[in-house]
């Protein structure tokens, strides 16, 4: 009997050694999924199976990971659905919620759409399309802690030239640590950071939480509405610190820096938290339940 398949597209640069859908597909092998990968350095190669391909490898998903508008992959999912109703779709909604406005064909056409954004899951799901929310994770491969000792930076981030960078920088100097990280150098670099800094430009839950926190920092980020669902992950002043403005972070840090234990006990916490609902074998493991439900309820209604 041949064994199911999914089939996997994704954009990933060759130079990198790593990337979000790189370290997906390998938990996907890892938890015994027969893969298809079709890894494409340019997105206008995102290609779907045709139908011989489909059944000879016996296919039964097809799962896409796009961040941004592609128009070539939109025509081609409508074809592909309609053409094949059968193979469950799945389409990773990327960066939302600045991307929603992007993502109406990809939504519709789905069997099952995944948003990291709460307030986007409940948007799609409103217009009727089987969406749910997928929150960001760590990659076990990068992001994981190998130091409990002293680390070298106050605080690290990579998050480049946004709001608040400039104003720590002159306010601590050595101590603050903004740089661009390569893949594989986020594990050194978030290992050697005590606090993570993070700012949401678009109050959204970032991934670099996640990340950081996976690394054993303690997360430091601004304060977004209460709909975007981070307060339900992480406790204020207990699994993470939130500012609000330039006073309230100033204010924060001067808290951190007259208890030393506050850091310490904080990063445990998150790291807890992160390690047991917020990796990547847990993202996998949620998906496959994910396709799982749906082809028992497909079934089911077939049946009645």
């Amino acid at each position: 009997m041949i064994k199911n398949t999914w089939y996997f597209t994704y954009h990933h640069n060759p130079k990198n050694e790593w990337s979000t859908p790189k370290g997906f597909a390998e938990e996907l092998e890892k938890q015994n999924i027969n893969l298809i990968r079709n890894e494409v350095s340019n997105p206008k190669n995102m290609e779907l199976p045709s139908a011989n391909q489909i059944e000879k490898e016996n296919i039964k998903v097809v799962l896409v990971f796009y961040a941004g508008y592609n128009e070539k992959l939109n025509d081609n999912l409508i074809n592909f659905k309609k053409n094949h109703p059968k193979v469950i779709l799945i389409n990773e909604l990327g960066d939302e919620p600045q991307t929603r406005n992007l993502n109406y064909v990809r939504a519709a056409i789905s069997d099952i759409s995944l948003t990291p954004d709460y307030e986007c899951y409940k948007y799609w799901k409103d217009k009727g399309f089987n969406c749910y929310w997928f929150n960001h994770w760590a990659d076990s491969k990068l992001f994981y802690r190998k130091n409990k000792g002293k680390r070298k930076y106050f605080i690290g981030t990579s998050m480049g030239n946004r709001k608040y960078s400039f104003i720590l920088k002159l306010l601590l100097g050595r101590f603050f640590i903004n740089r661009r990280l390569n893949d594989l150098e986020n594990t050194d670099f978030y290992n050697n950071s005590e606090i993570s800094f993070q700012y949401a430009r678009w109050s959204e839950i970032t991934r670099r939480i996640f990340e950081s926190g996976a690394c054993g920092c303690c997360i430091i980020t601004n304060k977004i509405p209460k709909g975007k669902m981070l307060e339900k992950i992480f406790t204020h002043n207990e699994s993470i610190i939130l500012y609000t403005n330039i006073f309230s972070l100033i204010k924060q840090l001067f808290l951190i820096l007259k208890d030393k234990k506050k850091i310490k006990r904080i990063s445990e916490n998150s790291y807890y938290i992160i390690k047991r609902n917020h990796t990547v074998d847990k993202r996998v493991d949620t998906l496959i339940k994910l396709v799982n439900k749906f082809n028992t309820e497909d079934k089911a209604s077939i049946c009645q």
